[in-house]
């Protein structure tokens, strides 16, 4: 595999201090008993195949051991995905957790101002009692999100606990440029469907062209059936490759444009909110308009917190599909 760097821009910081996202990864890696257990199933299926190739006798069985590493390698690969995925995702699940703890303290607090005022309206009979009891379960509503949002934000921190050392806030969150990561060519010539199916085509064509000079019609019309559809699954397996990379590509595309909107979007609600902050303190706004400005930025956060995470995993997974190292 090829060591890659990927330089990325948006950040969460405190205080000036942030934490690069790639050390973060790796101290977290080194604790994770399933990339432990990923990185043992690489070191014996590459062991597996050094013996497989000292001890072949043909060329058939130097394919075979070919085949076999490939299986095993797309079953590493596959792990690793999910290693990667599960670490980020720890990373993701907090930082969206606080958020919407944050939120769900916001609207408790809405629904607690509104029941006090409807309870001062109703004793003066200027609201109906479904109106009084309407804003009651409301705040129960409200109560029962926040202590949800408790519970999550818990468990998320429990499992990011297990694995980082470092404030979740403190982690760089880059913004990458997907462009030139990976190239077709880079993608076509590493991605293992596309090497087992041709070592099967291969293996197929070898039976063909070793039958034995007394072989029967029927066994040479069975190796050539054999060999037509193993070429015809490695084109097919072939053009779904290219399919895949280019829908990948373009979906990154869009996705980039996206969360460069949503990046936006959070510096305008950031800016807004300090214009309803200033307007708030001179008494020109209410407390629950500059809440519900403080949700908007809360969402918009969460919005691209949500949409970062999704790309993020296309990215590892397109690297690792095409055999290179994931790090930023």
């Amino acid at each position: 595999m090829k060591n890659l760097f990927v330089a990325l821009v948006l950040v969460v910081s405190v205080a000036g201090f942030s934490a690069s996202l790639n050390d973060v990864l790796q101290t977290a890696l080194a604790s994770s008993t399933d990339y432990q257990i990923a990185q043992i199933d690489l070191e014996t299926a590459t062991m597996d195949y050094e013996k497989a190739k000292l001890e072949a006798t043909n060329r058939k069985s130097e394919l075979s051991a070919e085949l076999s590493y490939y299986n095993n390698l797309q079953n590493y690969r596959s792990s690793l995905k999910s290693v990667y995925q599960d670490v980020l995702g720890r990373i993701f699940d907090l930082l969206i957790a606080e958020v919407s703890y944050e939120s769900a303290q916001i609207n408790f607090e809405n629904a607690q101002e509104d029941h006090r005022t409807n309870q001062e309206l109703f004793k003066k009979n200027l609201i109906s009692e479904n109106d009084l009891k309407d804003s009651e379960l409301t705040l129960e509503e409200a109560s029962n999100n926040l202590l949800s949002a408790k519970y999550d934000l818990d468990e998320a921190k429990k499992n990011y606990e297990e694995l980082f050392s470092v404030e979740a806030s403190e982690i760089e969150l880059p913004l990458v440029d997907f462009h030139d990561l990976v190239s077709e060519d880079e993608y076509l010539d590493n991605l293992l469907s596309v090497k087992i199916a041709e070592t099967n085509m291969k293996i197929a064509e070898y039976d063909l062209n070793n039958l034995s000079a007394a072989a029967s019609k029927y066994e040479r019309r069975t190796a050539e059936l054999a060999y037509q559809k193993a070429k015809m699954n490695y084109e097919k397996t072939l053009k779904e490759a290219k399919d895949t990379y280019r829908s990948t590509i373009n979906s990154l595309e869009v996705m980039l444009s996206n969360l460069k909107v949503l990046k936006e979007r959070i510096d305008l609600n950031e800016s807004i909110l300090k214009d309803y902050q200033d307007r708030y303190e001179k008494g020109l706004i209410s407390k629950k308009e500059l809440n519900a400005q403080k949700i908007n930025l809360l969402n918009a956060r969460k919005n691209y917190l949500n949409s970062l995470q999704n790309y993020y995993n296309t990215i590892i997974t397109l690297l690792i599909d095409a055999g290179k190292d994931v790090s930023f």
